[in-house]
């Protein structure tokens, strides 16, 4: 009888990691279910939180209902590390992180791939929307098929953990993934989707922030593009490029966050068409396909925050930084969040890279 591979599946106690664990299941593989504990929770879940304790529970009933082997694993160490502090970092610099990247990146695709090695599995398995091609040349990542499509997220996935990353519901639409769920019998076929940072808890992100930095919580000056002081803030963790909300009223129109500068303490803020900026540097690079790129500029669709437009852009490589020229001004590019780079059919994921200033 020929051996079964071997899949460990994330699951976080929600509707898409069950039904991606179902699915393989019914495909022949050995799945081996895995629920992370990421922090301590310090007050009753609601029901758009997830990681929970009743999520443990959730993810629990479901590897039953599919008689899979189900395991806790303590990852608060790594998750505190490598997405707690690094998200509260990013907002003590004035940039705006993304920290569902970050658990991607260092969390699901790294320690608990770490942990997949131990067993002797050759994949990990997610509930992402997001499809994987594998071909001679490596492996290729695709958006989903359908509207709630996550290739976004994965978009700073190296090309070898993609090779490892096994992702059931790229072809599935949300409706579909719970009619499986229905048919599998999983218990959570009806369950709320979670749409909260997990370790906020359902709280103010800002006050996390305000507790691991607390520098970030100083008041300081609100001024214009000009210079002029036209108002204070309560400290600039609570800000983010084009944010309108909480500045203070002007005569001739609406204001907008246009630049947070960490170093003097200062939220500068101007007209909506003070937002435009024509082009991007970035860090942290991580190019999928580099044949693709070339040193006289790459084009291609850039998507600079989740479910954002692609915009067409030059995108131009220079070891670990990335320049990009938008051929159109975007508005309310955030330094911190990831800039995703697709080929220009929209379809695959190319690279992506972390905003480091805009112009």
């Amino acid at each position: 009888m020929m051996e079964k591979t071997r899949v460990i599946a994330a699951m976080s106690g929600g509707v898409d990691s069950a039904v991606a664990a179902g699915l393989l299941v019914e495909a022949g593989y050995d799945v081996i279910g895995v629920t992370m504990k990421m922090y301590s929770q310090t007050r009753a879940p609601h029901a758009r939180s997830c990681c929970g304790v009743d999520d443990f529970d959730d993810a629990r009933r479901s590897a039953a209902t599919l008689e899979i082997p189900h395991y806790v694993l303590d990852f608060e160490e790594t998750f505190r590390r490598s997405v707690i502090d690094r998200f509260a970092d990013e907002y003590a610099a004035g940039r705006t992180p993304n920290p569902c990247v970050s658990c991607n990146n260092f969390v699901k695709l790294g320690t608990l791939r770490k942990y997949a090695d131990s067993l002797g599995a050759q994949y990990v398995a997610t509930g992402h929307y997001a499809r994987i091609e594998r071909r001679d040349d490596g492996p290729h990542l695709f958006r989903g098929t359908h509207a709630k499509d996550q290739a976004y997220a994965l978009a700073q996935l190296t090309a070898e953990q993609l090779s490892r990353l096994l992702l059931p519901l790229g072809e599935l639409d949300k409706q579909t993934t719970r009619a499986h769920a229905r048919r599998l019998g999983l218990p959570v076929h009806d369950k709320v989707e979670s749409q909260d940072i997990c370790f906020v808890e359902g709280a103010d992100y800002r006050d996390i922030v305000a507790t691991l930095r607390p520098e970030s919580a100083r008041a300081g000056d609100v001024v214009t593009i000009a210079g002029e002081i036209v108002g204070r803030h309560a400290g600039i963790s609570g800000y983010t490029i084009g944010q309108r909300q909480g500045l203070p009223a002007s005569g001739d129109g609406a204001r907008y966050v246009t630049r947070i500068d960490a170093a003097t303490n200062t939220i500068v803020i101007g007209r909506e068409d003070e937002l435009a900026v024509t082009g991007l540097s970035a860090n942290e690079l991580n190019l999928i396909r580099p044949e693709r790129f070339t040193g006289a500029g790459t084009r291609v669709l850039a998507m600079t925050r989740y479910r954002a437009n692609l915009e067409p852009a030059l995108a131009t490589v220079d070891g670990d930084s990335l320049d990009l020229q938008f051929k159109t001004p975007q508005k309310a590019v955030s330094p911190g969040q990831l800039i995703a780079l697709f080929d220009l059919n929209g379809n695959e994921v190319l690279g992506a890279a972390t905003i480091e200033r805009t112009f």
